[in-house]
């Protein structure tokens, strides 16, 4: 049986979704399913038009819907979920040794710390009260630069994991936020690396290809 994400082309869905396309579970053990998160609409696949709300209380994505019907509604068990599925693409350590437990608290400060300062930007009023939340924002960014990632090309390990999803993704949300990227090489070195290689490049293609639907 299959489970069920739903997510967008832009938000931090997208992370699962490429996830998921690395594991090379799409389709298989994972069946993609585009959500407008303004309107709660479904806008894809068989439940095409029914109301998101039905699916997620939350409304937000990503929104995993597994087999049994449960729901995952956070990134850290979207992405660690996904990762299990298929281990021999090394997209999260094995559970109970250290090296998971570092993921998970990498993962818990991107969704907790890093996420939040630089999403709220996105309904940040103009003024002090924005300001407040931008230079929050390049606290979180400017960890990240000096502290997680020089010397590094992915941030946990040697390899791709989930976390790189998510943090990339984040990441690319800064191009709409005026937040400018080459202010911090290093992450932009990251972002761009990371932007570089073939299966992130195909997953943005099948995200693409699976919203032509919604039209």
């Amino acid at each position: 049986m299959s489970a069920t994400l739903y997510f967008t082309t832009t938000s931090c869905g997208a992370a699962s979704f490429i996830a998921a396309h690395k594991a090379g579970v799409i389709g298989s053990k994972v069946v993609p399913v585009i959500a407008d998160i303004k309107k709660k609409l479904v806008l894809t696949g068989s439940n095409k038009g029914s109301d998101f709300f039905k699916v997620n209380p939350k409304g937000n994505v990503p929104a995993l819907v597994l087999s049994d019907g449960k729901l995952l509604n956070e990134n850290a068990a979207t992405l660690q979920y996904i990762a299990d599925l298929n281990p021999a693409a090394k997209l999260a350590p094995a559970n109970g040794t250290n090296e998971r437990y570092v993921l998970q608290s990498k993962l818990s400060f991107l969704s907790s710390e890093v996420h939040s300062s630089v999403g709220s930007l996105f309904s940040a009023p103009a003024g002090d009260i924005r300001e407040y939340f931008v230079q929050k924002a390049n606290t979180k960014l400017s960890y990240l630069e000096k502290v997680e990632l020089p010397g590094k090309k992915f941030l946990v390990g040697d390899n791709f994991t989930v976390a790189d999803s998510y943090l990339y993704i984040i990441l690319s949300w800064l191009q709409f936020l005026n937040i400018d990227l080459a202010t911090y090489p290093v992450l932009k070195s990251y972002y761009e690396n990371i932007a570089s290689l073939d299966f992130v490049k195909e997953a943005h293609a099948k995200m693409a290809e699976i919203a032509k639907e919604a039209n």
